[in-house]
This record gives structure tokens, C-alpha cells and sequence, in this order.
């Protein structure tokens, strides 16, 4: 005896367990009612139990059946999920993960250059930054800002260490300097970054109040509200180089480093396939431009 049953049987049982109806599976299939049925019977036939109860005219599941079925819907989820990726990395394809503000500030507005010099590589992009989702292969590249060594499954490839700093637009050039109480200043937040100000005061033994302001949900919003002289935003240097050298920002005292770095995070067992080194090469090749 075959240590499984043929894959066709569990699959048009699957079928039927799911609509409790040969027929109903028949059609979703578009095959014969006796087709699931001959499948079924080969099927019990070869556990030596039955999976369905008969009873005028209609079938439920036995206890067998209702097991067999949890089964077949994981395995069936899982053999999808497997072949949809295969497929995706056939077509040349890449998910690439990061922060919104990375997104739309660093990589949106240089994505273009990639894309002509590899035309036949397709990009998704995601806003999730769960390192989970490398492993679990849920994404292929993770840009992420990051502070401890992360685990022996992931490889971290150094994109530029972290420096952070106020900026405003240029009404506010003479408001503040290093010894300006912080309270006084009409500072803004962004609740993905909500430690920043703390950060930065720590690093450089800054005094203020550095919890009221005007909040926003993620870090783009509070550099346009920035950009629009509603206060000064603590931001990362690399996500508003653009703006300050056309000088709608500027950054009065400057932009100091801190204890993370940008990093390019994948699989490691991934790490020498042929989109995601392309992608590697390209991206230190665009953090080199300053």
C-alpha cells in the first residue's frame, strides 16, 4: 500500500467536505458528479473508513472526515502559497519592506533609476517592518533602521549609520539654538518615531520639554507640516537631503549620530539570489550619492 492516497482524491474530497455536496464540488471543479464520487469511494476505500454519512440523498462528515478535512485545507494553503512564490522569483520579481517616510522620501523619489537599468525585475512595495516577515519569506528585502544585531537567519547589509537632527522651514532659522529651552518652540511628532526628541536631547544634553507638539501619524506627514512652517520636526538626515539642499528645510544646528544604523536586511539563505543582489549593489550604490 502507498504511504498516501492519490493527490487528485484528497483534493476533490476537499471539494466536497468544503460544500458537504458532490455536486456542488463537481461543478466548482468542472467535472462529473460521479467523477468526485468514484475519487471519494477510492479514497475511503483506501483508509478503510468512511468519510461521508449518506443519508437521503445528501452526505455529511464523520469525525474521520471532519479531520481529514482540516488537514487538507492546510496542506492544500500551503502547497498554494509555496507554488505562488515559486512563481514570483520565476517572473523576476522583488517585495521590498519599509518605513513609509523611507518609502516616499528615500526610495519612491529614486526607484526609477533601478527600474530602467533592470527593466524585467518587478517590485512590490510593502510599508510592514516586521522582521518576521524575511523569515517567514512573507517579503524579500526589509529596509529598516536598527540598533542590536539581529538573528544567524538574517543578513544585515549596512546602508549608512544614523543621524538625526531638527529641522523647520527657513522662517525659523533664528528660533532656536542649543541652549534654547525646548518648551518654548512649537515642536512636531510622529507617533512611528515618538522617542526622537528624547533621543536626540540625550545625545546632546539638549533641555525642553519634549513631549507637547502637534502629533502625526507617520514621519512624512510631520516633515510636509515642517516644510509648511507649522514647527520643527526631529527627522533622520538621509530622508530630507533633497529638501535641504533646495532649501524648503533647513537644519539649524545640524544632524547628530546616534546608535542605529540603516540596514538592508534579507534571508540569509537568500542572500546571493540574483534580483536581490542586483537590488543590494544598486541600493549602496544610490546611499554613496549622499
Amino acid at each position: 500500500m502507498s504511504d498516501l492516497p492519490s493527490l487528485r482524491a484528497l483534493h476533490y474530497f476537499k471539494q466536497a467536505a468544503l460544500f458537504e455536496s458532490f455536486s456542488a464540488a463537481a461543478e466548482s471543479l468542472n467535472i462529473t458528479h460521479s467523477a468526485i464520487s468514484h475519487q471519494i469511494k477510492n479514497l475511503e476505500s483506501w483508509l478503510g473508513t468512511p468519510l461521508f454519512k449518506r443519508t437521503a440523498g445528501r452526505v455529511f462528515l464523520t469525525q474521520d472526515g471532519e479531520t481529514l478535512k482540516k488537514c487538507c485545507e492546510q496542506v492544500f494553503r500551503n502547497i498554494e502559497a509555496t507554488c505562488k512564490e515559486i512563481k514570483t522569483r520565476e517572473e523576476n520579481s522583488l517585495i521590498i519592506s519599509c518605513a513609509p517616510s523611507f518609502l516616499s522620501q528615500w526610495l519612491i523619489p529614486r526607484i526609477a533609476r533601478f527600474s530602467q537599468r533592470h527593466e524585467n525585475i518587478a517590485l512590490t512595495f510593502q510599508t510592514h517592518v516586521n522582521i518576521e516577515n524575511i523569515q517567514d519569506e512573507r517579503t524579500d528585502i526589509l529596509i529598516k533602521s536598527n540598533e542590536t544585531p539581529l538573528s544567524d537567519e538574517i543578513e544585515a547589509t549596512l546602508i549608512t549609520v544614523d543621524y538625526i537632527g531638527p529641522v523647520c522651514s527657513p522662517d525659523f532659522r533664528h528660533r532656536f539654538t542649543y541652549e534654547t529651552d525646548f518648551a518654548t518652540l512649537p515642536l512636531l511628532h510622529a507617533d512611528t518615531k515618538i522617542n526622537a526628541w528624547q533621543e536626540w536631547a540625550r545625545k546632546t544634553n539638549t533641555r525642553g520639554d519634549f513631549i507637547s507638539g502637534k502629533h502625526f501619524d507617520n514621519l512624512t506627514l510631520a516633515i510636509q507640516a515642517a516644510k509648511n512652517g507649522l514647527g520643527i520636526i526631529m527627522t533622520p538626515q538621509i530622508l530630507v537631503k533633497k529638501e535641504i539642499q533646495e532649501g524648503s528645510l533647513i537644519a539649524p544646528l545640524g544632524f547628530t549620530e546616534v546608535d542605529r544604523a540603516t540596514y538592508m536586511l534579507v534571508k540569509r539563505s537568500r542572500s546571493h539570489e540574483k534580483e536581490i543582489t542586483l537590488f543590494r549593489h544598486w541600493l549602496l550604490e544610490e546611499a554613496s550619492r549622499g
